[in-house]
C-alpha cells in the first residue's frame, strides 16, 4: 500500500513539475543540421515525412536517408520528390548485422556534414519550426542532447485513442525524469544531439549487438559524460507525430522490443524504475482483486491529472475521455510485458526476426 500511495503522490508532484517547467530557447546559431532517417519499406509514409522536411523553416539542413534494404517503392518515391540536400545511402547486408537501425545511423553520421544530428523515423511527420527550435536550444553550449515529444497521428478508432493515452504517459515520464536530471527514456522518433557528443561516447559500439536502444542507450552514455547536458523540448513547435500500430500483433512486437531495453539497459535508474512500475501495477491488480478500491482510486485520480496535462500539451485533449478505459487495461498490460521482458526472445519487426 505504501508503494502505491508513494507512486500516486509522485505523480501529483510530476504534474506540478510538468506544468511549471519552462524550457528556454535561443536564437539559432546557424550550425548545419544533418537529419538522419533509417527506413525499411515505408512507401506509405516516406512522401509525407520528406515533405515535412521540405517545409522546415531552418535552411541549413541536410537529410540523409539510409535504406535498410527496402523491398517496396520507398526509395523510388523519395527520389521522385527531388528534395534539396537529400542524400540516400544503402545499408548493405554485411553492414546491418543484428542492429540495422544503429548501423544505419552510424553509417550516416560518418557521412554527415552537420555538427548537429537529428533523428526521426520513416512514419513520422515534423512541424515546420522543429529544426529551427532545436538549433536555438543548441545555442546553449551545455546542451548536448535534446529529447522531443512524440504523439500519434489523430485517428477515430478506439484502438488509436487508447494508444495515444498510453503513449502520453511515456512522453510525460521521459520529460519529468529529464527535468529531475535523471533521464530514463527517449524516442528516436524525435531526438537530436551534437555529433561531437556521439563520437566522444563512442556511439553504439558497446551495444551494437542489441537491435533496440538506439535512443536510450545513447542518452545514458551522453548523460554519464555530460551530467547536465540533456534537455526535454517542452515546446508545442517540437511535437512529432507518428503512426500508431495498426493491430494487436504489431503492438505486441513493438512493446516487446521496447520492454527488452529495460532488462539489458545500462542505467540502474532506468532498471529500478521499470521494477517499481511493475510492482505498482502488480499491487494494483492485487488491490482490485481484494476489494481495496480506495488506494486504487487515489492512483487513478493522480494519473488522470498527470495524463490530462500531457495530452493537452500534445494537442490531444479529446482523448482525455479515454483515460479511465486505458487505466483499467494498463495494469494487466504492464505486468504482462514486465514478465516477458526478462526472457530474451526474438520479435518480428519490419519483416525480420530481431532480438
Amino acid at each position: 500500500m505504501i508503494l502505491l500511495i508513494a507512486y500516486s503522490l509522485f505523480l501529483l508532484l510530476a504534474t506540478v513539475l510538468w506544468l511549471s517547467t519552462r524550457v528556454p530557447g535561443g536564437e539559432p546559431s546557424g550550425e548545419r543540421v544533418s537529419a538522419i532517417v533509417v527506413v525499411r519499406n515505408e512507401e506509405e509514409n516516406i512522401t509525407q515525412l520528406l515533405e515535412s522536411f521540405r517545409l522546415q523553416t531552418y535552411q541549413n539542413l541536410e537529410v540523409i536517408l539510409v535504406d535498410d534494404q527496402s523491398t517496396d517503392k520507398t526509395i523510388a518515391y523519395a527520389e521522385s520528390l527531388a528534395l534539396p540536400d537529400l542524400r540516400i545511402l544503402r545499408l548493405e547486408e554485411a553492414e546491418r548485422a543484428t542492429a540495422p537501425k544503429k548501423a544505419g545511423i552510424g553509417k550516416a553520421i560518418k557521412e554527415a556534414t552537420g555538427s548537429l544530428i537529428f533523428t526521426t523515423d520513416g512514419d513520422c511527420t515534423l512541424p515546420p519550426d522543429l529544426v529551427a527550435c532545436y538549433a536555438g536550444f543548441f545555442s546553449d553550449p551545455t546542451v548536448q542532447m535534446i529529447s522531443g515529444p512524440v504523439t500519434f497521428t489523430r485517428g477515430k478508432t478506439l484502438w488509436n485513442q487508447l494508444q495515444t493515452v498510453e503513449f502520453s504517459s511515456l512522453v510525460g515520464s521521459a520529460a519529468v525524469a529529464i527535468f529531475l536530471n535523471q533521464p530514463i527514456m527517449a524516442s528516436a522518433a524525435n531526438l537530436a544531439y551534437r555529433k561531437s557528443a556521439f563520437l566522444e561516447v563512442d556511439g553504439y559500439n558497446d551495444n551494437a549487438g542489441t537491435a533496440s536502444g538506439d535512443d536510450e542507450f545513447l542518452m545514458n552514455k551522453i548523460h554519464k559524460r555530460y551530467r547536465n547536458g540533456i534537455l526535454f523540448a517542452r515546446n508545442k513547435k517540437c511535437i512529432v507525430e507518428t503512426r500508431a500500430t495498426a493491430n494487436l500483433g504489431e503492438f505486441y512486437n513493438q512493446r516487446k522490443r521496447w520492454a527488452g531495453k529495460w532488462s539489458i539497459g545500462q542505467n540502474p535508474v532506468s532498471q529500478l524504475t521499470a521494477i517499481l512500475i511493475f510492482l505498482v501495477n502488480a499491487l494494483t491488480l492485487w488491490f482490485l482483486a481484494t476489494g481495496r478500491w480506495e488506494v486504487v482510486l487515489f492512483r487513478f485520480f493522480s494519473e488522470v491529472l498527470f495524463l490530462s496535462a500531457i495530452l493537452i500539451f500534445l494537442k490531444r485533449g479529446k482523448t482525455i475521455f479515454y483515460i479511465p478505459m486505458t487505466q483499467l487495461i494498463y495494469p494487466f498490460y504492464a505486468v504482462f510485458f514486465g514478465l516477458i521482458s526478462v526472457v530474451p526472445t526474438s520479435y518480428t519487426w519490419k519483416g525480420r526476426r530481431l532480438k
